[in-house]
């Protein structure tokens, strides 16, 4: 395997917007964390998606090797499959490849017709973090139906999970972690981000709140202006990737390119009074096996924060 090398890249638009100073839309507090939260967003690219890439199996040694060299503290996965793809092992399979970690994702009640649906799932550090509470709303005109749909004509159940967690590096603060899937059938991803900032905002006001995700909406999309600019809820989301430069991890040479305009993975922040700082911002381009492919159709985004 060749040889991992970072490569940094600080467009000028993104290092003058490190200088705002905190998150949310009532003002700035104090940062009282003592130590920071290494966050990930990764979708995995479900086992039978692509057979471009290399089998499943394989994939899983990448995934392993990505959580290792990164080894975040809170884990955004999207894309695992349901029963009755993979036999439905899939989350305990990457648990597997992740010593440490927990899983969150949507487990039906006993008695009922539904089946586990881990499209969007949670892996948080057992040695930090407590739940404290956890759930999930569908991303449909009925958000509180399991496996409901409605947005699009044609679209997969899409989900968000959420977990409040007391953070037990930093005096037990809790905070809401989120993960979620827009689906990519249009207008899914309009109709969706409403509903995400309706559901947030309760919480915004009480603690900070990380959500992130494949939102299958680039930056000069309007469900992306929606969660960003719409103050409809009264608070916006604000992009981690805007606070800092970001870096590129990779093994391959020369330097790949990776165009910012065109993501469509993201960690966003926000909540009243909170005083954020981003120190890092990566995307991890590094390549594996003997064909040196990636992991996955999307790259591993990883955000150093503090709150």
């Amino acid at each position: 395997m060749l040889k991992r090398t970072i490569a940094r890249v600080t467009p000028l638009i993104v290092a003058l917007a490190a200088t705002l100073a905190g998150c949310g839309s009532d003002g700035e507090g104090s940062a009282t964390s003592t130590k920071p939260l290494k966050v990930m967003s990764f979708n995995v690219l479900c086992s039978f998606c692509d057979r471009t890439f290399d089998p499943w199996e394989q994939r899983l040694a990448y995934f392993g090797d990505i959580f290792r060299r990164h080894d975040p503290d809170l884990i955004g996965l999207q894309e695992l499959s349901p029963p009755p793809f993979n036999n439905g092992m899939e989350v305990q399979q990457v648990l597997a490849k992740a010593p440490g970690y927990a899983a969150i994702y949507f487990i039906p009640e006993a008695g009922t017709a539904y089946v586990p649906y881990p499209d969007a799932t949670i892996l948080y550090r057992t040695s930090r973090f407590t739940v404290v509470d956890h759930g999930q709303y569908w991303l449909s005109p009925t958000p509180d139906t399991p496996l409901s749909i409605g947005f699009a004509r044609l679209q997969f159940a899409r989900l968000v999970v959420w977990a409040r967690l007391r953070d037990n590096a930093n005096d037990g603060r809790e905070l809401y972690f989120a993960t979620t899937h827009f689906d990519n059938n249009s207008p899914s991803q309009e109709k969706s981000a409403p509903l995400v900032e309706e559901r947030t905002a309760p919480v915004v006001a009480q603690e900070p709140v990380i959500v992130v995700g494949d939102f299958n909406s680039r930056p000069d999309s309007t469900a992306y202006g929606i969660l960003t600019t719409d103050t409809n809820q009264g608070f916006v989301f604000k992009n981690s990737f805007d606070f800092v430069g970001y870096h590129i991890v990779t093994n391959q040479t020369p330097l790949p390119s990776y165009d910012t305009t065109d993501r469509i993975d993201h960690i966003f922040l926000a909540g009243k009074d909170v005083h954020w700082t981003v120190t890092d911002w990566l995307a991890d381009l590094t390549v594996y096996g003997p064909n040196h492919k990636f992991p996955s159709d999307h790259f591993p985004i990883v955000a150093v924060i503090a709150y």
